[in-house]
């Protein structure tokens, strides 16, 4: 089982990405801020189709949506995203810094993936 850690900081505190690369599937969390947690939870199943959860009140399923889709479209699937990234009292540009901090750290795990460095998953299955 291959795993994977990106840890970058945004206002004061640390934002993660953790990649585990099980034999039929990937499995992603973002997390960090002030009060990391889970708020969101996207899902592609072996056929592709993307599916997002999000809980009342957050607003985590806009990169647990946008991680599941690009990695989906890398080749890896099944692949669940969980995120939860929480700051109080963001503005809009801060909230922009956010979603692209968090772009940045999915491009690093394309590049990753890309790379070889975390194997594609047994296809098999699907």
């Amino acid at each position: 089982m291959t795993q994977f850690t990106l840890t970058r900081e945004l206002m004061g505190a640390p934002v993660t990405a953790h990649a585990i690369c099980l034999p039929s599937g990937l499995q992603v969390t973002v997390y960090g801020g002030t009060l990391p947690h889970i708020g969101a939870v996207s899902v592609v199943d072996p056929q592709g189709n993307v599916t997002t959860q999000q809980f009342p009140t957050h607003k985590d399923g806009v990169v647990s949506q946008r991680w599941a889709q690009a990695i989906s479209e890398a080749g890896y699937c099944p692949v669940v995203i969980a995120a939860g990234i929480h700051y109080d009292g963001l503005s809009r540009e801060q909230i922009g810094d956010v979603v692209k901090l968090t772009d940045d750290m999915l491009v690093k795990l394309l590049h990753t993936l890309k790379a070889g460095k975390i194997p594609l998953p047994d296809q098999s299955s699907r």
